[in-house]
């Protein structure tokens, strides 16, 4: 919801709000992911690849489908061309790269496929984190230390591409680049491995303190209000991911349930959490296609609009495309949950705060 009310709602000076959204679902979804694998190699004794990259495809492709088929059909409709690469790049997860070759060749995207970026840098860390895991026999130990390693090396690669090429940082590249991106999702697997440990639990402990709360979210602050373009395409996401681990911790793991975990398990929110992803993907197509529809009306209630108009594309999306196949996914899916956590606080955390439901 974040990255939606930071596209549509809020001035250009406060549009960074959705990186923050986005960073908070990358850092939950490798919470979730890492933490259900864990659970079940911990309970089956193994993880099935096979499974898990059924699931993936049935949760995210359903919705993609039916939202590429829309927009090309409604381009060519127009008289508008569609391109097959910018087709194959939501299937084949590569649109990230893709808005990084058009940036440089000076070309525009003809569909509306921008916003999906994000997911291609999700979808490139679980082709290979879930092998890695497998190949480690599922042991924490080995998962929090490579968990650990992307983390540096992903800042190292932003340092390194910042160094030889300093007019980098006045782009996107660095911000959606899957291999600078990387250790957003890394930080929430690092915390879904603390729980396995004693010292682990104690951090988690100490984590959860009020006061360590406080600091950490001072920190997003100040993530927010530093402007540099060096800071914000290099370093930002490092101390972004340190600070939303001791945040995240409070949501998940804190006892007695904070406020904030009250308000998420309202009934409201936990149905604006069940749409956020067709959200996430068809408020792109509204801004795209109905803006200039709408410059008749008032400015000041034409991003009201597309965001009404979006929640309508969302409801349709979720009652009659991803409702009716959660019982196909169930079929391929693990009769377990997230040790140390409650399912529905965890699973309300993630849907609300942005694109897609990673399990």
């Amino acid at each position: 919801m974040l990255v939606l009310i930071g596209h549509m709602l809020l001035p250009s000076s406060l549009v960074g709000i959705s990186a923050i959204g986005l960073k908070v679902f990358f850092v939950l979804s490798g919470f979730l992911i890492t933490r259900l694998l864990l659970a079940e190699n911990k309970n089956s004794g193994g993880i099935s690849l096979k499974n898990f990259y059924i699931r993936r495809v049935l949760r995210l492709y359903p919705v993609l489908i039916v939202y590429v088929g829309v927009t090309a059909t409604t381009m060519m409709l127009r008289g508008q061309p569609v391109v097959p690469v910018e087709v194959a790049s939501v299937f084949f997860y590569f649109v990230n790269y893709l808005i990084i070759h058009y940036d440089h060749m000076g070309y525009p995207l003809t569909l509306p496929v921008g916003i999906l970026w994000s997911l291609s840098v999700e979808e490139h860390f679980y082709l290979f984190a879930p092998l890695a895991l497998v190949l480690m026999r599922g042991e924490a130990r080995k998962m929090l230390m490579l968990a650990l390693a992307i983390c540096v090396i992903a800042l190292c690669l932003r340092l390194i591409y910042a160094y030889n090429e300093p007019g980098i940082v006045n782009t996107l590249e660095l911000y959606q680049r899957s291999e600078t991106r990387f250790d957003s999702i890394a930080f929430g697997a690092i915390l879904a491995c603390l729980p396995e440990f004693d010292w682990g639990r104690r951090l988690i402990t100490f984590m959860t303190r009020r006061s360590v709360f406080f600091v950490s979210m001072a920190i997003m602050l100040a993530t927010f209000a530093l402007r540099d373009s060096y800071f914000q395409n290099t370093w930002r996401f490092t101390f972004q991911g340190l600070a939303l681990m001791p945040i995240l911790a409070s949501v998940i793991f804190a006892k007695p349930v904070p406020l904030f975990n009250r308000v998420l398990n309202l009934p409201v929110m936990i149905w604006v959490g069940a749409l956020s992803y067709s959200l996430y993907v068809w408020h792109g197509a509204v801004v795209f296609f109905f803006s200039a529809w709408l410059e008749l009306l008032p400015h000041a209630i034409i991003s009201w609009v597309e965001f009404a108009i979006a929640f309508v594309f969302a409801i349709l999306s979720y009652y009659l495309l991803e409702k009716p196949i959660m019982g196909l996914r169930k079929r391929f899916g693990h009769r377990i949950t997230p040790v140390e956590a409650t399912p529905s606080r965890l699973q309300t955390s993630v849907q609300t705060s942005s694109a897609a439901s990673p399990s």
